[in-house]
């Protein structure tokens, strides 16, 4: 069942775990049994232990052991390329901060540092928005998209003030009521639950 569940033909998992198919075949239809070694190898290709593969079970069961094992392995590489992504941005922020303050092209560390690292902000927001669309639930979607607009607002700031030298508070008023309408815009679905229930 979970040689199927992986869409595997008997060859081919014989081949993954170094065993002929004619022993697969044997093993599926109950006339021999693999070594110990094996059963941790075709354990660990399943993502099940070796007592589950031991223990008689129904499709059912099984068919829940491989997507709790799936889940979690999907949810480990959404991590890993979430923080590959974000670890590579800040390296190359990184190496463009050091190479212009040796180079003397921007001579103020602090504008260096906000061009450096604030300005790319809102790529690091919206890349998050992406991931968090594609793989996460409602609450992470929600702080993604709300982090991604006010870290546009929180440039937009800043580029004003380096330019010039002036702090225009009326654009923090703005985020807010940009923060209003993405509450808004994520709860939609229950505004219209309770119009629904009173019509």
């Amino acid at each position: 069942m979970l040689r199927k569940q992986q869409k595997l033909t008997q060859i081919e998992l014989a081949d993954k775990i170094h065993y002929s198919d004619k022993a697969v075949s044997k093993w599926e239809r109950g006339e021999s049994m693999p070594d110990v070694s094996v059963f941790k190898t075709i354990a660990e290709l399943f993502g099940v232990t070796i007592d589950f593969l031991v223990t008689p079970h129904e499709d059912a069961e099984v068919a829940k052991e491989q997507t709790s094992y799936a889940q979690s392995v999907k949810k480990k590489n959404r991590l890993i390329i979430n923080f590959i992504t974000i670890f590579s941005i800040i390296v190359i922020e990184a190496i463009i901060f050091s190479a212009l303050r040796f180079t003397a092209v921007v001579s103020d560390f602090w504008q260096n540092f906000l061009f450096c690292f604030v300005c790319p902000l809102p790529l690091i927001g919206l890349i998050e928005v992406i991931f968090s669309s594609l793989w996460a639930k409602k609450i992470a979607r929600f702080i993604a998209v709300s982090a991604f607009v006010w870290s546009l607002f929180i440039e937009a700031i800043i580029i004003i003030y380096v330019a010039m030298d002036r702090f225009f508070w009326q654009l923090l008023l703005v985020g807010l009521l940009a923060q209003v309408i993405v509450v808004l815009s994520f709860n939609l679905h229950r505004l219209k639950k309770i119009i629904d229930k009173r019509e």
